[in-house]
């Protein structure tokens, strides 16, 4: 079956070096560029339209840890599309300038808890609204922020070594443990496939971060099952108490 599937697709490949190598990671972005036909300076020209747009998701990331404005979904949705834009630039750049506008003028939600989310963006369909539900606001989307690239540089060998997503997890503690203090959550919820090998990651987290963590795991696409609701309302009793 994989065999057709790659004779009907045109694979393009592309790896991250797991060991952070620049000169590794210039090779594979020099051959994706290559591979398109295209300059580096091309390349750059794009570069800095596309951060005008992730310079906005700063605001829009802002408008959630800060000032409280913009619900933990909604901050998972625009950062996670923002890994390709959903596939046109201009229109979510357009619909993003039309919801900051709104968004600006709301009034902070009246929440009891700031959390931080670590690990990839959760299949679990329900996770955000019960949390919500819950007095809790999600002020921290850590794999989904770093999808959005905040961490501008002007070299884009730079910007993708910055980029912590596809390094190991003490690459990404430090970006984690930044922002964690930054925005003051009063916990964390560390998220994980069910049989992925990043759930060795919440051995290290658990070890390296000095913040109440709850471990949530999803296994299918679906809603909160009874027994992961009844853990995070023991979560948040234990913040409470």
């Amino acid at each position: 079956m994989l065999f057709w599937l790659l004779m009907l697709k045109n694979v393009i490949p592309f790896s991250f070096p797991h060991n952070r190598d620049r000169a590794a990671l210039e090779k594979q972005i020099s051959m994706l560029e290559e591979r398109f036909g295209v300059t580096r300076a091309q390349t750059l020209e794009m570069k800095k339209r596309l951060d005008i747009i992730r310079k906005k998701l700063i605001t829009l990331d802002e408008l959630t840890w800060k000032e409280n404005k913009v619900t933990g979904l909604e901050n998972h949705l625009w950062l996670v599309n923002s890994s390709d834009f959903e596939g046109n630039p201009d229109s979510f750049e357009k619909r993003l300038d039309e919801f900051l506008e709104e968004a600006s003028a709301r009034k902070a939600l009246n929440t009891e808890f700031k959390l931080g989310f670590l690990g990839v963006p959760p299949i679990i369909t329900d996770l955000y609204e019960h949390l919500l539900e819950s007095g809790v606001n999600v002020v921290f989307n850590e794999v989904q922020r770093q999808f959005a690239m905040p961490n501008l540089a002007d070299d884009i060998i730079d910007q993708y070594m910055i980029y912590t997503y596809p390094y190991n997890i003490f690459h990404r503690l430090e970006d984690i443990k930044k922002q964690l203090e930054l925005r003051n959550v009063d916990g964390v919820i560390s998220y994980s496939q069910s049989f992925c090998h990043r759930q060795i990651d919440n051995i290290l987290i658990k070890k390296h971060l000095d913040y109440p963590i709850l471990v949530v795991e999803g296994d299918a696409p679906g809603p909160l099952d009874a027994r992961s609701k009844l853990r995070i309302e023991s979560f948040l009793d234990m913040l409470r108490y």
